[in-house]
């Protein structure tokens, strides 16, 4: 709180923060501004297609694959992503895997236990050790993203999917509702049947896939650096 206060502006990276900062810490609402971040232009960039088969090969994977990106730690309710997934298994025999990517954060292990106690040990993949052009593959090769975080401050790996023209799935909670817009799926994190439908549909549903690929891009591109670095030197000025 004393940041807050010490603070002639301050920067929020979503309005999402912003509200949390204004309605937790008691920030006075003139001294906090939005400003959004982007993300590195690598993800927009097209990738041969040998190279994303490439990446592929080297992780043993093929396409149309269950996506989740970011660090192991509870707020991402990774074991929600789990259940669904499971669930889609057993009912209506998926058999593409799930791909999470990402380090150990902390109090990770409730991910693997899940993991166990479902029986998917061999069928859910952990990768760590994934550079950014291997990941801009990845990202072009999976059938859908998955996102059910209870918070994001602001959610680069949907923003990244998006310009990938990967289908996005996400929660309806803290930031990723500005992030994603229109361009994917939003649901409430903790409903498990809603997560394996949505997924069940991206995944089966040419129509709606081939829908929510051609809107990420254009959502995406509202996220630029220069509008960033913009906004952040007039705040500066205006400070």
């Amino acid at each position: 709180a004393w940041a807050v206060d010490a603070a002639d502006a301050i920067s929020a990276d979503s309005e999402a923060t912003r509200r949390d900062l204004i309605g937790l810490v008691g920030a006075p609402p003139a001294k906090v501004t939005t400003i959004h971040l982007a993300a590195n232009p690598l993800f927009a960039a097209k990738r041969p297609p040998a190279e994303v088969a490439t990446t592929l090969a080297a992780f043993g994977l093929e396409r149309d694959f269950l996506l989740a990106v970011g660090t192991l730690e509870p707020r991402k309710n990774l074991p929600t992503l789990l259940r669904a997934y499971d669930r889609l298994r057993r009912e209506v025999g998926l058999r593409a895997p799930l791909v999470l990517v990402g380090g150990k954060g902390w109090l990770y292990d409730d991910v693997f236990r899940t993991i166990d106690a479902l029986g998917l040990t061999g069928c859910v993949r952990h990768l760590e050790s994934v550079n950014n052009a291997q990941l801009a593959c990845l990202y072009r090769a999976a059938g859908a993203l998955a996102l059910p975080s209870h918070y994001e401050g602001f959610g680069l790996p949907a923003l990244e999917a998006l310009h990938a023209g990967c289908p996005v799935v996400a929660s309806n909670r803290g930031s990723l509702p500005e992030v994603v817009g229109a361009a994917g799926l939003l649901l409430e994190p903790d409903d498990v049947d809603a997560w394996a439908e949505a997924l069940w549909r991206v995944l089966t549903d040419d129509a709606l896939a081939d829908r929510l690929r051609h809107a990420g891009p254009a959502q995406a591109g509202q996220f630029t650096w220069a509008r960033t670095a913009a906004a952040t030197l007039s705040l500066y000025h205006g400070a």
